[in-house]
């Protein structure tokens, strides 16, 4: 007996009903799944990037223990920190290799963190090349010592001073070659002044701001009466972008006769890493008798003297 045709109109709607209800059925479970995923890639980020705050306490830990250490495998170790642990790993000959391999300084000491999540597996590797040097003017060569050779006007300075002819006093001092000094002469009385300026490229060092720097000098004074500021010495460090003068700004001076030694500071403000790219000075001789002014022997400190540690360069690892 066939069914009556009325009777059969609702199929068609459940069909539609039962195509919505699996389509929407998938719809969530491709949702959720993606939901998922993105929870899991987030957590994946969240553990990569603590990972490397990680990697980066390691370097700290690793540049604390240089400043009282040497360059070997002395600084080596894994130590526990916050929910993971870093290995400062030894690198054998390459602790005084730059990136490339090329011998560094004896100043200068590279090194290599890993850290690692063991729970979630996540790890980072991170290299960084640091100078200990109690002077942060290694690069300025600092005592004004003309390489071996005999010193041949315009260039009686050192590689790198922008100065003018015969700013330099290559007469004196012991060794071969002898002791150069910046210098500036006022050869008449009145109210005539003189001025020799320095300015010198830097190997860039970076110091962590607020900071103050200490430039130790030695300076020479001879004039023919008043002994009293008879000469004023403007320094200033630059990052390229920014000036940074020393206080006090100008200095005067009433030394005269033999080399004494001086200071200035320098005040740098703001916070964060800042890099130090050159050094200016000017040295000022001011009117009244005859003088002359002689500079010699920078050294730059940072706070608590020598054994200042300076970030010179940054690397991720990433293997393959």
């Amino acid at each position: 007996m066939t069914a009556h045709p009325a009777r059969q109109r609702g199929a068609v709607t459940l069909i539609g009903a039962l195509f919505i209800i699996i389509t929407l059925a998938l719809m969530i479970e491709v949702l959720h799944r993606s939901a998922g995923s993105d929870i899991l890639d987030t957590a994946a980020q969240g553990n990569s990037v603590q990972a490397l705050f990680l990697a980066e306490s390691g370097l700290e830990h690793a540049a604390a223990r240089l400043g009282s250490g040497t360059c070997d495998a002395s600084l080596t170790g894994t130590y526990p920190f916050g929910n993971g642990s870093f290995t400062i790993e030894d690198l054998g000959p390459g602790f005084v290799t730059d990136f490339s391999g090329t011998a560094l300084p004896a100043t200068d000491c590279r090194i290599r963190v890993t850290a690692t999540l063991p729970v979630t597996g996540a790890q980072r590797v991170i290299e960084a090349t640091f100078r200990k040097d109690g002077n942060l003017l290694a690069g300025a060569n600092a005592s004004f010592d003309e390489p071996s050779g005999p010193c041949v006007a315009p260039g009686c300075y050192p590689a790198g001073w922008s100065l003018p002819d015969n700013g330099w006093d290559d007469t004196g001092g012991a060794g071969t070659p002898v002791n150069r000094a910046a210098y500036v002469i006022k050869p008449n009385p009145g109210g005539s002044t003189a001025t020799t300026a320095g300015a010198f490229g830097l190997t860039p060092f970076t110091v962590t701001a607020p900071i103050t720097l200490t430039l130790n000098l030695d300076v020479r004074v001879v004039t023919s009466g008043a002994t009293n500021k008879e000469a004023q010495l403007s320094f200033s460090l630059t990052d390229g972008t920014n000036t940074y003068n020393a206080a006090p700004y100008p200095l005067e001076l009433g030394h005269t006769g033999s080399y004494t030694a001086d200071a200035v500071t320098f005040t740098i403000g703001g916070t964060g890493p800042v890099t130090i790219t050159g050094l200016d000075f000017i040295l000022f001789a001011k009117a009244g008798q005859p003088k002359q002014i002689w500079l010699d022997n920078l050294d730059l400190q940072g706070p608590g003297g020598g054994g200042t540690i300076s970030l010179l360069q940054w690397r991720e690892v990433i293997s393959n």
